[in-house]
């Protein structure tokens, strides 16, 4: 996280909603990146009862909420009044059905100047070619073991998602820490 916070809180964003936030490393990050910032996490129950645990323990509870959700529950309205959504390595545990509808409810809870940024290790995007063949077995993992409709996606599809959501990509930043790439999107207009 700290060679993409500088990234992220460049456009003076102050609250920020992070889908499947876990255990509150990016909300650690963030609170402790500057004062005025405060963070929501939505996530599961029992993965919020640990973020709030850590959180508590850093002093930092009245700068981070929680909202339990289960997020593939498609009669949640996820909430609104955020100057963006975050999602760090969350989208590709899902199927590309299931991205394009979290991002659909992301698109109805943002305002025209709200944006969605994304964070997620692209296969097509990575400067070694092992690297790529690692993230495309892990889909293995993800199809055969975990969950049974996910993968480690490339760049290509997932930015196919984003547009059917009806977002466009405004800004884009390969080869962030070993892997990653930073999407930032928004409303198309």
């Amino acid at each position: 996280f700290p060679a993409v916070i500088k990234h992220v809180y460049k456009d003076d964003i102050k609250n920020i909603l992070d889908i499947g936030g876990n255990t509150g490393k990016w909300a650690i990050a963030s609170a402790s990146h500057a004062p005025d910032i405060h963070v929501t996490i939505m996530d599961l129950p029992g993965q919020l009862n640990v973020a709030r645990q850590k959180i508590a323990e850093l002093g930092l509870s009245n700068r981070v909420d929680f909202l339990p959700v289960n997020i593939l529950d498609e009669t949640i309205k996820f909430p609104k009044g955020f100057d963006v959504i975050w999602m760090s390595q969350f989208l590709d545990c899902f199927s590309e059905t299931e991205i394009v509808s979290i991002l659909k409810r992301c698109y109805e809870a943002l305002d025209e100047n709200g944006q969605v940024i994304i964070l997620e290790p692209y296969w097509d995007r990575q400067k070694f070619e092992v690297a790529a063949f690692c993230l495309q077995q892990t889909s293995l993992y993800f199809t055969a073991l975990a969950n049974g409709n996910s993968q480690m996606y490339s760049a290509e599809i997932f930015i196919k998602c984003i547009k059917k959501a009806g977002f466009d990509i405004v800004e884009e930043k390969d080869h962030i820490g070993l892997s990653q790439t930073l999407l930032k999107c928004k409303k198309r207009k």
